[in-house]
């Protein structure tokens, strides 16, 4: 991602008005952490958000480079779309895709969970995505990075102007045509930009240390019960559990399978585990969790 000394593009000093204080005052503070210019922060911000979503699989802190696994090849902008399971494992063993911005995406019934685990790295802004394949429920989330409703603050006492010095032009831009496209503000449009990053700049830490695994990032879910077959069938690729209200894992799971699929449990109410796997296990892989219960 940016560094100070990279990016080279012509620069400006920008002001947005109506900002989120809330999330701009988050936004701050991991800039801060991370060392990095407000200006360079937001062209990151920006041009993660509208070019590579895929990248905040490794999202780690500003100005630091990523490690995010495999570049996907990258489909996007179509009415619609249907994949087989030739289409995804012809390119190459290694290969992996991004498809964004499509408005029908299908995946035919011979596309299996295991091929989708290999060789889709993220589905990003489509709408209606139907897998014709038994596909479990935990790849499907894991794959479809879903938007939030975003709700912007109607008190004044809530919005705060900003101004951001030596922001690119060329990404300032491209961010004031999107926020025009979306009917919003440019205010309004950075603060749905936020409630969208911020959380995933909040598990920096995390993926600090990450490596070049392939992650699934499962986020904002009400209740989940993870099973034996829903780990098997991810292969080599791992996944976060984020803040889910209560997550649930079958007494089926081992020590072995749990060390291999999970790679952390963070910000979650409720989790649920069989004494298969150890305690001290368990306690590695969480952080924040309101309440752990081994039995």
């Amino acid at each position: 991602m940016f560094k100070e000394n990279e990016n080279k593009d012509e620069k400006k000093d920008i002001t947005l008005r109506g900002v989120n204080r809330e999330l701009y005052d988050r936004f701050t503070e991991h800039r801060t952490a991370g060392g990095v210019s407000t200006g360079n922060a937001f062209s990151e911000l920006v041009n993660v958000y509208l070019r590579q979503p895929w990248k905040l699989h490794g999202f780690r802190r500003f100005g630091r480079k990523p490690r995010s696994g495999v570049p996907p090849e990258k489909i996007s902008d179509l009415d619609e779309l249907n994949v087989t399971k030739n289409d995804l494992t012809s390119a190459g063993e290694k290969t992996m895709f991004l498809f964004r911005n499509i408005k029908k995406l299908t995946f035919a019934a011979d596309v299996d969970a295991l091929t989708l685990v290999k060789h889709v790295k993220l589905i990003s802004k489509s709408q209606d995505i139907v897998f014709k394949g038994d596909i479990p429920k935990l790849v499907k989330i894991g794959l479809i990075r879903k938007l939030h409703h975003y709700q912007h603050p109607q008190n004044k006492e809530d919005l705060k102007d900003i101004t951001i010095r030596n922001v690119s032009i060329k990404i300032y831009d491209e961010f004031v045509s999107k926020a025009k496209a979306e009917g919003a503000t440019t205010g309004e449009y950075f603060s749905q930009l936020l409630a969208y990053l911020v959380p995933f700049s909040e598990l920096q830490e995390v993926f600090h240390s990450i490596g070049d695994r392939e992650l699934l990032i499962v986020s904002n879910e009400e209740e989940l019960h993870i099973t034996k077959k829903d780990l098997e069938v991810l292969g080599e690729r791992q996944v976060i559990f984020y803040k889910t209200s209560k997550l649930t894992f079958s007494k089926d799971i081992d020590q072995e399978l749990f060390l291999k699929n999970i790679f952390k449990i963070i910000n979650c109410a409720e989790v649920n585990l069989s004494t298969a796997v150890p305690r001290l296990i368990v306690l590695s892989r969480i952080k924040n969790c309101q309440k752990t219960n081994i039995a």
